[in-house]
């Protein structure tokens, strides 16, 4: 090829990848720089390689169009693991329950939905990045993070778990104290628990759930969060999630359609507990940063354990 011909073909890729507003004065002047350059050249395309390539030059006429914004990545990819996980535990959870279990069959079933999450949370991350091009928002301070609780909410809390903990202690005799007795017997036998919960499974569960009733009970008595009651709360989440796993394993009522709700429900629990774990994680992660850089700088620099 000629020098011409190299020159043009440089120029076109470089401009085939810019906004077409751009395009025909990005053209003229890159065109006549490389024709002076190729002037005192004796290697034209040893030339154009030190240039750069049409992507680099591109870039340099102005920033690219992404279609999520950098600044999104770590998030978006947060996102994505995340909710590719959970939906897989789900799959695994739900197989778990079933008398007849086929967990690979459930992972290969769970994987259109894993696409699916991805493709809406990369229209969302997109759609978000478009919007800010097209609409810059002013930063609006919000309230900083503190370590103090609602208490009498968090009081409140304690009541509804105590009251549902109370009620798991005997379903039945919560239904005849609602009724009145005047239930049909079938209802009542519906609440009645497999003798294989009652003697392994069912203390296990009922010690989680007065762990985290003491737990929330040491909260509201403190009124403020600190550091070991916030690693307890973390280690209690995932034993939690843990030990709900192993009870739903085997039947919890002897009636097919209650022992099936509940385990669901133990299900749903799992995965709530584990989002709302990666949740707080991230934010005590943010926290602790931020008092760390407090500490460095009173200290001289550096960062106090």
């Amino acid at each position: 090829m000629t020098t011409e011909d190299l020159i043009e073909r440089y120029v076109a890729d470089v401009v085939a990848l810019l906004p077409r507003r751009q395009r025909h004065d990005v053209a003229m002047e890159l065109r006549t720089l490389l024709h002076e350059e190729a002037g005192d050249a004796p290697d034209v395309p040893e030339m154009l390689r030190r240039f750069g390539h049409p992507a680099e030059v591109a870039a340099r006429y102005g920033t690219p169009v992404a279609l999520i914004d950098p600044v999104d990545t770590r998030r978006f990819l947060t996102l994505a693991a995340g909710g590719t996980v959970i939906i897989q535990l789900g799959a695994f959870l739900g197989e778990l329950i079933k008398p007849v279990r086929d967990f690979r069959g459930a992972a290969d079933d769970a994987w259109p939905l894993v696409f699916g999450w991805l493709g809406v949370l990369f229209a969302v991350f997109a759609a978000m990045a478009w919007w800010r091009r097209r609409h810059p928002a002013r930063w609006r301070p919000r309230p900083l993070p503190t370590d103090r609780i609602n208490r009498t909410g968090r009081l409140f809390a304690v009541a509804f778990y105590l009251l549902g903990t109370v009620i798991l202690l005997d379903p039945a005799a919560a239904l005849r104290l609602v009724t009145g007795g005047r239930a049909a017997q079938a209802a009542y036998d519906a609440f009645a628990y497999d003798p294989a919960f009652l003697r392994y499974r069912g203390p296990v569960l009922l010690a989680l759930l007065l762990s985290g009733i003491a737990l929330q009970v040491v909260l509201a008595w403190l009124g403020r969060w600190r550091a070991p009651l916030q690693t307890a709360d973390l280690v209690y989440s995932l034993v939690l999630a843990a030990g709900l796993t192993w009870i739903i394993a085997t039947p919890i009522f002897t009636a097919g359609p209650t022992d099936e709700l509940m385990r669901e429900a133990c299900a749903l629990t799992v995965l709530g507990a584990l989002i709302d774990l990666g949740l707080r994680v991230r934010r005590l992660s943010v926290t602790h940063a931020l008092a760390a850089s407090h500490d460095g700088g009173r200290g001289g620099g550096e960062v106090q354990g």
